[in-house]
C-alpha cells in the first residue's frame, strides 16, 4: 500500500479517523493525504437572492488550507522521526471547490490512492456519517476499499480481520486485498458465510462452499485464514454476532451484498449494530471490484 486518502470536514469524527489513518499509515509505511471539499456560495444557483456579502474562492481556499494546515500540525509526531525502526509518514493536503466524491475520485486517480479513509458519527447513529449522504454515495461510486472509523475509536494493532462473505467468487478480489492489508500487520482474517439454512453436507450450500473454499486455496497462498459459517439465524443477528466476537478490530464486507449493507444503514438494525460501532467498517464498492476483477 502506497497511499491513504482521508477526507476531512475539521469535525471531531473526521479528525479522530485522520489520527486513525496516521497509524495505520506507520504500519503499513504508507502515506498519508488530508482532502477538503468547499462549495463557492457565489456559484451556487440562489446567490443572487440572498441578501448578505457572499464569500468568494480566493477567501474558502484561504480558510480551508488555514485549517488543513493546523491539522497536519496536529497530527505530527516529533517522535516519529526519533525512532528509525517506525516508519513516518509523508503527511500532505490538498483542498478543491466541489462535492467530497467529486473532490475524492479526482485525488484517487491523480495521486493512486489505495484506500481512502473517513470518520463516522456513532451514539446510535451508525447512518449518519460526518460526512453526511456523501459518504454512502462514494460507496456506490468509489474504486476504492473505504474503510469507516467510528468517532469514539482510536487506532490499535489489527490483529482480527472477520470478512464477511455470500460465496462470491468476486469477493476474493477484496480478500486479496485484505491479505495485502493483513500480511504487515500480522493479522488473522475469519471468512464468514452468514445463512439462515442448515448447510447438507450433500446440499447446494454445502457444494457453493467447496467451490469458493477450492477457489481460493487455488488462488491466494496465506495461512492465517479460516473459515466459519453461521446457520439458522437471520442477517441482522448474524452481523450482531460478527461484532460481538471478542478481540475482532474490523467488519469487512462488499457492497454487493446489498441486503446486507441495507439492513447496516438503515431501519431496525442500525440500533442493533450501533451497540458495536467501535468496530471499524471495511467496505468494497461494486466499482472497485469490477475494475479490479477485468
Amino acid at each position: 500500500m502506497r497511499k491513504i486518502l482521508v477526507p476531512t470536514d475539521f469535525s471531531v469524527p473526521a479528525e479522530n479517523a485522520a489520527h486513525y489513518a496516521l497509524e495505520l499509515a506507520k504500519k503499513l509505511k504508507a502515506d498519508v493525504l488530508l482532502c477538503n471539499a468547499f462549495k463557492v456560495p457565489a456559484d451556487a444557483p440562489t446567490a443572487t437572492q440572498v441578501a448578505w456579502p457572499l464569500i468568494g474562492y480566493t477567501e474558502l481556499k484561504q480558510n480551508a488550507t488555514s485549517d488543513l494546515d493546523s491539522l497536519v500540525k496536529s497530527l505530527s509526531d516529533p517522535s516519529c522521526s526519533v525512532d528509525e525502526d517506525e516508519y513516518c509518514p509523508d503527511l500532505a493536503y490538498e483542498s478543491g471547490v466541489g462535492n467530497v466524491c467529486e473532490l475524492v475520485s479526482s485525488l484517487v486517480k491523480r495521486e493512486k490512492i489505495d484506500l481512502v479513509v473517513m470518520g463516522m458519527a456513532g451514539a446510535g447513529a451508525l447512518t449518519q456519517f460526518v460526512l453526511g449522504s456523501n459518504c454512502k454515495e462514494m460507496i456506490e461510486k468509489a474504486n476504492v476499499p473505504l474503510l469507516l472509523i467510528p468517532f469514539n475509536v482510536a487506532f490499535k494493532n489489527i490483529g482480527k480481520i472477520a470478512f464477511t462473505t455470500d460465496l462470491n467468487t468476486q469477493d476474493l478480489v477484496a480478500l486479496q486485498f485484505l491479505i495485502n492489508l493483513a500480511l504487515p500487520l500480522n493479522a488473522q482474517i475469519t471468512i464468514v458465510h452468514i445463512t439462515n439454512k442448515e448447510v447438507d453436507p450433500h446440499g447446494g450450500i454445502q457444494r457453493k462452499i467447496d467451490a469458493f473454499l477450492n477457489k481460493l486455496i487455488s488462488d491466494i497462498k496465506f495461512s492465517s485464514i479460516k473459515y466459519e459459517y453461521v446457520w439458522n439465524i437471520d442477517i441482522d443477528n448474524g452481523l450482531d454476532w460478527i461484532a460481538g466476537q471478542e478481540n475482532l478490530d474490523l467488519i469487512a464486507l462488499t457492497h454487493h451484498r446489498r441486503n446486507l449493507l441495507a439492513r447496516m444503514f438503515k431501519g431496525s438494525h442500525t440500533q442493533k449494530f450501533s451497540r458495536h460501532t467501535k468496530i471499524p467498517l471495511l467496505v468494497f464498492p461494486p466499482k472497485y471490484l469490477d475494475a479490479v476483477a477485468q
